[in-house]
């Protein structure tokens, strides 16, 4: 999804609370969203398959076969639905709002099950400029009526660990990239998992959430009362039909090819 298609899509407002971080909310634009369906659902299949791969096997076996394969890897239950595309959401959003930030794995290319619970942090991004690097650790939540408690438990997960991203979760990338050729940024995340402390001035964390509701206020107190040296973002993405909109992603994917 790219960022021309948020700029499209969304009405866009940066806040900054208490002069150190930084609130981030997305309100769609009336009317619009119709006429984009066609790249938001290209965005998400992306995070399902690569869309090369994705046009080889089509070009091999077929749209119909090719499509089949696909639909088995797209949940079925409302809570998997909305989790993932929290997760997909969040992964696009991150270069609007930290565009010098890359994410370079899509998790769900990876999951065991269709309904099979992500593991871990939801984001881990890397920054290279001018001989920095940074790390992005994230958190996704999605849901109809998100609540202050919700927030707190994003906070939690973000705190975790000193702030810091996980063993786990370094690895986790790391293991891909090697899977994916990618050996200089694998040995990246190597060398910080072994070799390398990763300082606060080096972490960036974000907490995402996509809802129905406008949690701004929470996600604002929520800002104001983390006292941390780690560059703090909060991104709200309000859309009002929440559970519609995601249904209605699903249900055209599973049309798709046919």
């Amino acid at each position: 999804m790219a960022t021309s298609l948020f700029e499209t899509w969304c009405e866009t407002e940066d806040v900054e609370v208490d002069g150190r971080h930084k609130l981030h909310v997305f309100r769609e634009r009336d009317g619009v969203r119709a006429s984009l369906e066609k790249q938001i659902d290209e965005a998400v299949i992306s995070h399902y398959e690569d869309p090369l791969r994705l046009s080889e096997r089509i070009a091999r076996v077929g749209l119909a076969r090719a499509a089949s394969l696909l639909r088995e890897m797209l949940p079925r239950t409302v809570k998997s639905r909305s989790g993932h595309l929290g997760e997909i959401l969040a992964t696009e959003a991150t270069p609007v709002v930290l565009r010098s930030f890359h994410i370079p794995v899509k998790r769900l290319r990876w999951l065991d099950g269709r309904e099979a619970a992500l593991r871990g942090e939801d984001l881990i991004g890397v920054e290279q400029t001018a001989g920095r690097v940074r790390f992005l650790k994230g958190e996704s939540k999605s849901r109809k009526s998100l609540s202050p408690g919700v927030v707190a438990e994003a906070r939690e997960m973000l705190a975790a660990n000193d702030g810091r991203p996980s063993q786990h979760a370094l690895g986790y990338i790391m293991h891909r990239l090697f899977e994916l050729h990618q050996d200089e940024l694998a040995i990246l995340f190597e060398e910080f998992m072994l070799l390398k402390p990763i300082p606060a001035r080096q972490v960036v964390h974000l907490l995402f959430t996509l809802s129905g509701n406008d949690p701004s206020a929470a996600l604002t107190a929520d800002l104001k009362a983390c006292k941390t040296d780690i560059e703090q973002h909060a991104v709200t993405i309000h859309i009002q039909d929440h559970q519609k909109f995601i249904a209605s992603v699903y249900d055209r994917l599973n049309k798709y090819g046919s």
